[in-house]
């Protein structure tokens, strides 16, 4: 045998061993960058912006409304930092959006989003989304913004900036083991 056909069938034989894994296999999406559509499930998810949030300007107090009350200080050395989303649910069937979020930096170090109370016209709220519906829906304070997404806000310490690039991960309580991710642009 000569050596191509040797290394085709070769590849062939490692395909084969592959498929026999596991029987469900984990979808796992990936963009790298915002501007990227990423699929979780049936649904697909866009990064409209990430940036630092700074409770002196006008523009960002809105943001910042609704931050419980355990969670309203930042030490000297934390930021706020907010990730705005969007999702559309192309399928033929109604889907429930991500409800689980992470930023993660190279050093492995984890970060939740805080909860944001009600009063925040422009947080991140999981939902039911119709078939052919987005989120945040037409019309809404959310969608109405320069930024077009619901927003994330995290608490992050300043030195997560130096430990670029963000990765922005999601994943639905209804949809086991499955996680979409997002490299942020900051």
């Amino acid at each position: 045998m000569t050596r191509r056909p040797l290394l085709i069938a070769l590849a062939l034989a490692s395909l084969g061993l592959v498929a026999c894994g596991d029987s469900e296999p984990r979808v796992v999406s990936a963009g790298e960058s915002e501007a990227a559509y990423v699929t979780l499930g049936a649904t697909q998810y866009q990064v409209q912006i990430s940036r630092q949030l700074n409770p002196s300007e006008v523009r960002d107090r809105a943001n910042l409304i609704g931050i419980p009350p355990a969670d309203r200080g930042l030490d000297a050395q934390e930021i706020w930092f907010g990730v705005w989303v969007r999702a559309f649910n192309r399928s033929e069937r109604s889907e429930r959006s991500a409800d689980e979020f992470k930023i993660v930096d190279t050093r492995g170090h984890e970060y939740e989003p805080i909860a944001l109370q009600p009063v925040n016209a422009f947080a991140y709220r999981s939902s039911l989304l119709q078939p052919g519906s987005e989120y945040p829906a037409p019309g809404s304070a959310a969608a109405e913004t320069s930024s077009t997404g619901a927003l994330l806000l995290f608490k992050l310490p300043v030195d997560a900036l130096s430990f670029r690039p963000l990765e922005f991960e999601f994943s639905s309580a209804a949809l086991s083991g499955e996680t979409s991710s997002i490299t942020l642009d900051v």
